[in-house]
């Protein structure tokens, strides 16, 4: 690990060419609450100018990533939908390893619109009396009714306990910018399911989509080398994630073999990475892009 003076544009500038691609965190990364990071605004046009691949991840799967693009947009950050790889667009190898296009599943709360669930070929139910219909259950965000959703899902696994929970952003608890308080995330609900289907003697295990589990950076990995035309023998380490959570972009980052950057822009101080496991820390420190 490398803790840094240099700013991210600074060092970035020197050592780019030991890199293929970059893949950024949105909050505490380029964006803070409303509002742009200093210099992120010109390293997204740098990396466009240049062409240099880039995606940015995020477990928002609550909204498709053309209403994420609007929503930076009006932040200050122009990012066309096609830049963004949602935890909840891993749906679509889900359904395609596991030979579920055209199947139903029940969709607890919001996939975006349009409907990352649909985008991936599954047929969406959203009555929780037609649930038993379904292959598995998607847990979404946004509003809706979580207590006839959560027991609809969770006498379901009663019933079928061996049906699929999917879970695209395993967050279990989102910040919102405006309040400052907590709302409770997609994997705080599905583990709350769970631990209630343990009580009742199931053990049930989520299937995670976004990070810092694998299936998020698995899917950017595979269309980076599609779209930019890159070697299929490229190196995961060619590859750089930047971002401000340990839990989240780092440590999922390590577990796939990519470079790891934090910023401490975002959630994540001296005294965390001090105290953080060895597979939490990062390959790079950074007080900021710019």
């Amino acid at each position: 690990m490398k803790i840094l003076n240099q700013t991210f544009l600074q060092w970035w500038k020197k050592n780019s060419c030991g890199y293929r691609a970059l893949l950024f965190d949105i909050d505490g990364t380029l964006i803070a609450g409303r509002k742009v990071m200093p210099g992120a605004s010109a390293l997204i046009k740098c990396l466009e100018g240049t062409r240099f691949p880039f995606y940015l991840l995020t477990n928002d799967g609550n909204h498709s990533t053309e209403e994420k693009s609007v929503m930076l947009k009006r932040a200050g950050l122009n990012i066309r939908p096609d830049r963004i790889v949602s935890c909840a667009d891993a749906l679509v190898p889900f359904t395609e390893k596991n030979m579920l296009k055209g199947k139903k599943f029940f969709v607890m709360g919001d996939l975006g619109r349009p409907n990352f669930a649909e985008k991936a070929g599954l047929k969406v139910e959203k009555k929780t009396r037609k649930i038993c219909e379904c292959q598995g259950v998607i847990v979404g965000e946004g509003t809706y009714n979580w207590q006839s959703n959560i027991n609809a899902a969770m006498n379901y696994f009663i019933k079928y306990p061996d049906r699929y929970l999917v879970v695209p952003n395993p967050d279990s608890y989102w910040p919102n910018g405006s309040s400052g308080e907590l709302g409770i995330g997609a994997g705080g609900k599905a583990r709350f399911i769970c631990t209630i289907l343990a009580d009742y003697g199931i053990r049930k295990k989520p299937t995670y989509l976004g990070k810092p589990y694998g299936a998020i950076f698995n899917y950017a990995f595979e269309i980076l080398i599609k779209r930019f035309n890159l070697p299929a023998s490229l190196q995961k380490k060619q590859v750089l994630m930047l971002g401000d959570s340990l839990a989240s972009d780092i440590h999922g980052a390590n577990s796939f073999g990519l470079t790891s950057g934090l910023v401490l822009t975002g959630i994540t101080n001296n005294d965390h990475i001090k105290k953080a496991k060895p597979s939490f820390r990062p390959d790079f420190v950074f007080p900021g892009i710019n």
